[in-house]
């Protein structure tokens, strides 16, 4: 007889990862599923020249959701993950200066929420950067996990999903389902009952968004500006405008250096066509050039990095309890389905399925105070 999992959760990315650290309190009885080598989804640890830091552009604006979420990641870890709040107004390139970003006036790009999230003038200084969040989950994991491992279908017996299907042939059952993956899959995952055929369409016409990432080491220091940059030159393109910051200079054998990492957003359609993907490429490092005129001389190291639909929801329809209305136990715990963004977004949409599923993360005796830093 097969066996069957309490919980099965696909995608490890920050999601699923918190999803299964919080249910790994419960049981062991959990199948982790992921279709890479290695879990942690983009949230993972990149060396570079100056020391380990996160893979892209990384910001958690301050607000009371953004303190709600890392609350909820502090009690999973029972350990610190803000340090203070900080504020310092993102800045931009105009006229020949920096001047205060106001925000996009009669002309917001296309993905205007996307990068929306980096414009807030106060932000949450962290003590634990998300590369560390996504491995500290993990070890809180207890169940097994499952790489190189796609689901290519689900199925389902009444209103409840029975097992799924991995690389076309291996079957996987379990009493629960939660979904971390890309939601526009879902448009092929479910089964044929499961939503309608408009709604399938939605789910595959949509338009996401994919993260176009560029992490750059600078020869020599550029700025000491912490701020979050938004820049956009002066002529509207299709391309649109890129958020980026300078991490504080770093000192090492070959002298000081400077990481930078910036961040823009393409249309998932158009990921696959790299003369779109050069342009929005060559148009960041030609507003870098523009503000820092030194500032890509004699580069150390050039890294890009293309996060594919992170962001979209595909309007699917889903139940209070974040379900899919015609299958009771299968759960949407993708981010791009919550209304908050990015790593926000992420982590209360996990704590949302967590709390559907009839648990509730509260922090152990040892956890440290977190009050008098958010």
């Amino acid at each position: 007889m097969a066996h069957i999992y309490d919980y099965a959760i696909i995608g490890s990315g920050l999601t699923g990862l918190s999803i299964a650290a919080a249910l790994s309190r419960e049981t062991k009885n959990i199948a982790l599923i992921e279709g890479a080598d290695v879990p942690f989804g983009v949230n993972k640890k990149v060396n570079f020249p100056t020391g380990p830091m996160n893979n892209g552009l990384r910001f958690v604006p301050d607000s009371v959701l953004s303190e709600k979420a890392l609350r909820f990641l502090e009690n999973l870890l029972n350990t610190k993950v803000v340090d203070t709040v900080s504020e310092e107004a993102p800045i931009t390139y105009e006229s020949g200066g920096f001047k205060t970003f106001l925000g996009f006036g009669d002309t917001p790009p296309a993905f205007y929420e996307e990068l929306a999230y980096f414009t807030s003038s106060k932000r949450l200084d962290l003590a634990m950067e998300p590369y560390e969040w996504t491995q500290a989950l993990f070890e809180k994991f207890q169940g097994e996990f499952m790489q190189r491992s796609y689901v290519t279908k689900f199925h389902q017996e009444g209103e409840k999903v029975t097992h799924v299907t991995i690389n076309g042939s291996k079957t996987l059952h379990a009493h629960n389902f939660i979904f971390a993956g890309t939601v526009k899959d879902l448009a092929i995952l479910l089964p044929d009952d499961a939503i309608s055929i408009r709604a399938r369409s939605k789910l595959s016409k949509n338009t996401y968004w994919t993260a176009l990432c560029l992490d750059i080491c600078h020869a020599k220091p550029v700025t000491e500006s912490t701020a979050m940059h938004i820049l956009n030159g002066t002529t509207q393109d299709e391309i649109g405008p890129c958020a980026g910051r300078f991490l504080p200079a770093v000192e090492t054998e070959n002298g000081p250096l400077q990481a930078s990492q910036w961040m823009t957003f393409i249309e998932q359609e158009v990921t696959e066509d790299s003369e779109v993907v050069g342009m929005a490429l060559k148009k960041i490092k030609r507003q870098i050039k523009r503000a820092y005129p030194e500032a890509l001389d004699n580069l150390k190291l050039e890294r890009i990095f293309v996060a594919p639909i992170i962001a979209g929801n595909g309007d699917i329809k889903l139940s209070a309890n974040m379900t899919i209305p015609e299958l009771e136990n299968l759960w949407i715990a993708s981010s791009t389905v919550n209304e908050q963004k990015n790593l926000v977004g992420s982590l209360l949409q996990a704590e949302m399925i967590v709390a559907s599923l009839g648990f509730k993360v509260e922090a152990s005796e040892e956890a440290p105070a977190t009050e008098a830093t958010i």
